[in-house]
């Protein structure tokens, strides 16, 4: 059975991009274009890893990433933060937000997958 990744992008073409190259990685992407509804999906889909982009329009992915880590029935799941942001200081809040994983955009389909399947582990 493939591996459901939740990836949480606000941008249609970024989600085009990662939803392929999961798919490639032989994941099957349940993808979510509205933040506002994060938890909700993830309770709903019970995804094995989650993708969160941090810039997001309505409410911030750091914001996003913590409220899955608070709730009981998803802070088991781990989460990776996807983001163009690429200081010490924006790695260091997003793993304070709960990340388990960091990965700067734009990355490389090898790189990206490679880090999808170590946060599985």
């Amino acid at each position: 059975m493939k591996k459901r990744i939740m990836l949480v992008e606000d941008d249609p073409s970024h989600r085009k991009l990662y939803a392929s190259w999961l798919t490639i990685g032989g994941y099957e992407p349940r993808v979510i274009d509205d933040e506002r509804g994060a938890l909700a999906a993830a309770e709903a889909i019970g995804p094995d890893a989650i993708i969160v982009d941090i810039r997001l329009p309505n409410v911030s992915g750091l914001d996003v990433i913590e409220t899955l880590k608070g709730a009981a029935t998803t802070r088991a799941i781990p989460v990776m933060a996807l983001t163009v942001l690429q200081s010490q200081h924006d790695m260091d809040a997003c793993y304070a937000a709960g990340a388990d994983a960091f990965v700067c955009k734009p990355d490389h389909i090898a790189s990206f997958l490679d880090k999808v399947s170590d946060l599985l582990r």
